[in-house]
């Protein structure tokens, strides 16, 4: 069931903010992409035949395709092709992006195989250097802040609706006084907010965790190990609430959701209870299946997976090329 049509107001407008901050950027990246002659290319390195792996890796393909982005993908059976195929890809200078499926299932930590990756490829942000960096709050890997650091997309996608929100409810607020709704204050503002995040993923959990407390967020990480009272002590005490709990046996029940409450459920399987969830909080970007394609949670993976290969293609541009894209300031 689409959840968007009988609760327009409490659904994250994900495809409308693609629309006002992502199109206008990526059509100003083409036309000195188009200028410099370069053509983005990501390759996408399978694991295994995974259905999920499999449909996610065409999933990409189609959004390249419609980005102008080429997209090569291969498909390895063990450790030994998987670091073969890395350094390959490392050498191939038509490459920009790297991308690998994980978990890799080879008995090898893939934290092995994500640091293998040239870091000027790593289109996921997994490379240890780029994990230091968002440590250190650290955006730009140059002093003349030209060229961008890469940012784990899932988690990159999440803080982005955050702080669009956040930039439209204070352009709002300018505009009439107040804020949307009557309310009072920004409910996107992250500074000072208690938020829980539900997983601890380099990819998703551990990534956000680091940014939200790079924006001065009060941020409580729960996992696999955490008692899920403890977990639910936390989620009623929140101000957002962002789950990715890949299990359809975990949910958390709608009335620890506090009422002014912001949730992001990004896991397949969904996290919380529909549609009372819905009822209950202010706003939430729900599971998958519950909101129109565009309208989704992955649409602004993808978007951030699309930015990053650019923040990396943009390394191949001359500097007074790049110094002509910072003045668009997307």
């Amino acid at each position: 069931m689409i959840m968007e049509d009988k609760y327009p107001n409490k659904i994250l407008n994900v495809s409308r903010l693609i629309e006002k901050y992502d199109v206008p950027a990526f059509e100003c990246n083409k036309f000195f992409y188009d200028q410099n002659k370069i053509s983005p290319c990501l390759a996408v390195i399978l694991t295994s035949d995974d259905p999920g792996s499999v449909s996610y890796t065409k999933g990409i393909k189609r959004f390249c395709s419609k980005q102008g982005v080429e997209c090569r993908d291969f498909l390895v059976s063990s450790s030994e092709e998987l670091s073969k195929k890395i350094e390959e890809l490392n050498k191939d200078n038509s490459v920009h992006g790297i991308m690998i499926m994980y978990p890799s299932g080879y008995g090898i930590k893939d934290t092995n195989f994500m640091n293998m990756v040239n870091p000027l490829k790593d289109v996921e942000g997994l490379h240890n250097t780029y994990l230091g960096y968002l440590v250190q709050f650290e955006k730009f890997r140059d002093p003349e802040h030209l060229r961008k650091l890469v940012i784990p997309p899932t988690a990159k996608g999440i803080l982005s609706i955050l702080k669009r929100y956040y930039i439209d409810y204070e352009e709002f607020f300018k505009q009439r006084g107040e804020y949307p709704e009557g309310l009072s204050e920004n409910p996107f503002e992250l500074e000072g907010k208690r938020i829980t995040v539900i997983n601890d993923s380099l990819a998703v959990g551990r990534s956000l965790a680091l940014m939200l407390l790079n924006e001065n967020a009060y941020v409580q990480i729960c996992h696999q190990y955490t008692p899920f009272e403890k977990t639910l002590e936390s989620v009623k005490a929140s101000d957002i609430i962002i789950s990715a709990v890949p299990s359809s046996k975990f949910q958390i029940p709608t009335e620890y959701v506090p009422e002014k409450s912001i949730v992001i459920d990004i896991s397949f399987e969904g996290n919380f209870e529909y549609p009372s969830v819905i009822e209950k909080c202010y706003k939430i970007a729900p599971r998958w299946d519950l909101v129109k394609k565009g309208n989704r949670i992955n649409d602004m993976t993808l978007n951030r997976l699309i930015s990053n290969l650019h923040y990396l293609t943009n390394c191949s541009l001359p500097e007074e090329t790049l110094k002509e894209m910072k003045q668009t300031d997307f």
